[in-house]
């Protein structure tokens, strides 16, 4: 897998092919090696965009801001019959590990309030068993 400063020189020598090696306002292009390392890290920084954008995109796992803060309101699977028969509950994200796991804790609909840990977030609670370790984003469920 190509690290994201190769991501940046691929897109960059794109760039320069689509220009005809010209800058934004017809200047010559500089090599890739010749630019400052100001302009390395922009075009290092859009090309993780981009990539986190293809994988957010291929694996449903949120990225850049839409990732989980602690505060967040997120659903989970619970056991019905603990949840006066209702199958997901609201829950606050209490710790973030990454963009796609965290730790909550759930406000269910009774009196027992639970914590769950290391929650993997899935892109619909539809086909997932109660207490299950997952989560996803309120307004997901169909």
């Amino acid at each position: 897998m190509p690290t994201t400063l190769e991501f940046a020189e691929t897109a960059y020598t794109a760039y320069g092919e689509s220009t005809g090696l010209r800058t934004h306002d017809g200047g010559p292009m500089p090599d890739w090696d010749e630019l400052t390392d100001r302009t390395r890290l922009a075009w290092t920084q859009a090309a993780g965009a981009v990539a986190l954008a293809a994988v957010a995109g291929l694996t449903g796992v949120p990225t850049g801001g839409t990732g989980p803060d602690v505060g967040d309101v997120v659903l989970v699977p619970v056991v019905p019959d603990e949840n006066n028969g209702a199958a997901v509950a609201p829950a606050i994200v209490t710790r973030v590990w990454s963009r796609s796991t965290v730790n909550v804790r759930v406000l269910g609909d009774g009196n027992a309030i639970t914590w769950r840990t290391s929650l993997t977030y899935v892109e619909s609670l539809d086909s997932a068993l109660p207490g299950a370790a997952v989560w996803t984003w309120t307004g997901g469920e169909s």
